[in-house]
């Protein structure tokens, strides 16, 4: 026997449990351009069958307006993908995990999600499910539109189920604060096999930049030259140095085509914020990065970890680079927009770091340097423009509160603060947006877009085989994207889940903006029963779901009273 239900996105369907928050009839509502998601869960005690899914209509019931009979006719755009389980074998840190965890253990696990296209389904006795998204366009009239999924079994049985929509006349307003995900050149490079800024790599990038941004991306990671991040001492990563350099009579010179091309496809994207790669090593700043110049037709490396961070002759060549690179940025109106890293998570003892700052500080002038820290100390010291810090060690500068704060999570963060490891329930993953409001971050950064090596860049990985680098690190932690077929990537729940986080800020926001920012407070504490922070929020996801239902309610009633 067929059986079909309707889940929300925030369930994890195929653990071995059934679904929790079944409904009859998933009704939700939507912004125009907004994407919204659920899930079909399905499963048939006979296995070895299959089914054809399919949309077998799409009706409304349209609110009329005296504009809309001058308008088109419209329906939602409506994608339905399978989500497909992947193999978590290092599931999450076994010393450091709370009860939130869905598991912990080495298993398969919902994350993939890929467009169905016309195949079948297999159909099996255990529960899996499709993945739906529907996002009204910019255009889409005001209404309520029903949805009929129909499930069509070889021997000729049918069922459906049925999801309402109500679109609203109204765009969100862009997210108004920073999110960066660090985005890895190197991780299509090496997976696809195409030589750096050759055209093939400029169309691949431009198709995780479309999705990067589709999902939330406004500020992106330049590697002007090859960032020194998750590279074992010694070891080296493959080369994307966006600036050609080349060395002649020990003078340099830089040619600035490549990262041209790079900032106009991020800028035609809609990206308008960017962050310059770091100018040393992780964690104290003990060597250079990796740079390779051109010389008399020969191109070498002339920098690395063999070359002390302070390195006369690195030093002497970042005073070349960072003047004409601002001049660059510059004379683009784009240097204004553009943030300095020195050394990620960087350490106070070391007394290269405090040499590598007092070196470039002054290049910097007129900059912003951006780092992520987890010591107030620094940020303090005046070593940081604007510090970036680790959810689970935020709550000193949150007391003592700089002008820009901004949060971040990665395989750290394991313990009671939102994280996106797919071992976690969805929930964990959404309340962020929620946190990031609440809190008034100013920014959020994650380390890994598409990170596709082994830990510290041993080796070069198959994301598909691994989704830990290796065991490296908790299971998602290191990539939000799949590098699909053609070069087109291929999204996860997570990514998806994030992106729901991200428009639930922009719903508060724009409510803040209609009945201002007290009351939206008063309204998240009343829902969630309690103060919020990073260590203390709303279990599971009833609170996420109706808080956003009440926003949007509050909003379609501020629409009707004052427009």
């Amino acid at each position: 026997m067929l059986e079909v239900r309707l889940v929300s996105s925030l369930e994890k369907v195929g653990l071995g449990k059934d679904p929790s928050s079944f409904k009859e009839e998933m009704l939700l509502s939507a912004f125009r351009g907004e994407n919204i998601s659920f899930q079909i869960a399905f499963r048939n005690e006979s296995a070895g069958k299959e089914a054809q899914v399919r949309i077998s209509e799409i009706t409304e019931t349209v609110i009329e307006r005296e504009e809309d009979k001058k308008g088109a006719e419209y329906v939602p755009e409506v994608r339905i993908r399978q989500v497909l389980p992947v193999m978590c074998r290092c599931s999450c840190n076994p010393e450091a995990v709370d009860e939130d965890y869905l598991f912990t253990d080495a298993r398969m696990a919902p994350d993939l999600l890929r467009d169905l296209k016309g195949e079948k389904v297999p159909l099996t006795d255990q529960w899996q499910s499709l993945w739906v998204d529907i996002c009204p366009g910019k255009q889409e009239r005001a209404g309520l539109y029903r949805i009929t999924f129909q499930f069509r079994e070889e021997d000729g049985t049918q069922v459906e189920c049925t999801a309402k929509i109500k679109v609203i006349d109204r765009e969100l307003p862009p997210l108004p604060i920073l999110h960066t995900e660090w985005f890895h050149c190197d991780g299509i490079v090496d997976y696809y096999g195409v030589k750096a800024f050759s055209e093939e790599f400029w169309r691949i990038f431009r198709n995780f930049i479309s999705v990067y941004v589709k999902r939330g991306g406004n500020m992106i990671y330049v590697p002007v030259l090859t960032p020194p991040l998750d590279t074992e001492a010694g070891r080296e990563r493959t080369t994307i140095q966006l600036v050609r350099i080349e060395r002649r009579e020990g003078d340099y010179q830089f040619d600035f085509a490549n990262l041209e091309r790079f900032l106009e496809i991020c800028q035609s994207e809609g990206i308008r914020q960017f962050e310059i790669c770091h100018l040393f090593t992780q964690w104290g700043a003990t060597a250079a990065p990796k740079v390779v110049t051109w010389e008399n037709g020969v191109c070498r490396k002339i920098f690395g970890w063999e070359t002390s961070s302070d390195d006369p002759e690195y030093l002497r060549f970042l005073g070349e680079l960072i003047p004409a690179l601002k001049g660059f940025l510059d004379e683009r109106g784009l240097l204004k927009r553009t943030y300095f890293h020195i050394s990620d998570e960087p350490n106070l003892t070391s007394s290269q770091y405090r040499t590598a700052q007092g070196a470039v500080r002054s290049l910097l002038e007129g900059c912003t340097i951006i780092e992520a820290v987890s010591e107030y100390e620094y940020y303090e010291k005046g070593l940081v423009d604007i510090p970036v810090c680790a959810t689970n060690y935020i709550e000193p500068f949150l007391e003592k509160r700089p002008p820009v704060l901004w949060s971040y999570y990665c395989c750290g963060q394991t313990m009671e603060v939102p994280n996106r490891f797919i071992s976690m329930p969805s929930w964990r993953n959404r309340i962020y947006g929620v946190l990031l409001y609440w809190l008034k971050i100013d920014g959020f950064l994650h380390w890994g877009f598409n990170f596709y090596n082994s830990i510290l860049s041993r080796k070069k990985i198959d994301p598909y085989e691994s989704v830990d680098a290796d065991g490296g690190f908790p299971a998602g932690d290191p990539f939000l994207v799949y590098p699909g077929r053609d070069g087109f990537p291929e999204e996860s729940i997570r990514i998806m889940v994030q992106d729901e986080a991200i428009n639930d800020y922009r719903a508060l926001y724009a409510l803040e903006g209609r009945i201002g920012r007290e009351k939206v407070m008063e309204l998240i504490r009343q829902e969630a029963g309690m103060d919020l922070s990073f260590r203390q929020y709303p279990k599971g996801e009833e609170f996420l779901l109706r808080l956003r239902e009440k926003v949007n309610g509050l909003l379609l009633e501020d629409f009707a009273h004052n427009d």
